[in-house]
């Protein structure tokens, strides 16, 4: 193994360590940590498969192995991007009904408020 199949190693394995503490801190909820997880995992798989890596490179026609590396980390950095904006508007969606419900909700209470103060 050499230094480079080290560094990635112990960087995927932090992470593992990191996801698994956040999360029985309660930082970090399963979904997210499940998530994580996995990403570590395929870190240490990627850094034991560095060799298997540059022949996949070579038969994609990509000449320097670490260009096939960026361009998974880009593409897994877009979907990540791609589905925190969906969670985003579903959320922002959802807060806009609440907005709405709580606005109702203090219109009710005030008219039975008018309606209490003219019964007395």
């Amino acid at each position: 193994m050499n230094i480079i199949q080290l560094i990635v190693s112990g960087a995927a394995l932090l992470l593992f360590i990191l996801t698994v503490t956040m999360t029985a801190k309660n930082k970090l909820t399963d979904q997210y940590a499940f998530m994580w997880l996995a990403f570590s995992l395929l870190g240490v798989l990627m850094s034991f498969a560095l060799p298997s890596l540059n022949r996949f490179a070579t038969a994609l026609g990509i000449a320097y192995m670490p260009s096939l590396i960026y361009l998974i980390a880009f593409l897994v950095v877009l979907a990540l991007l791609i589905y925190h904006t969906h969670l985003l508007s579903k959320q922002e969606a959802r807060t806009r009904v609440l907005v709405q419900e709580v606005a109702f909700l203090k219109k009710e209470v005030a008219e039975m408020k008018k309606k209490e103060d003219r019964g007395l």
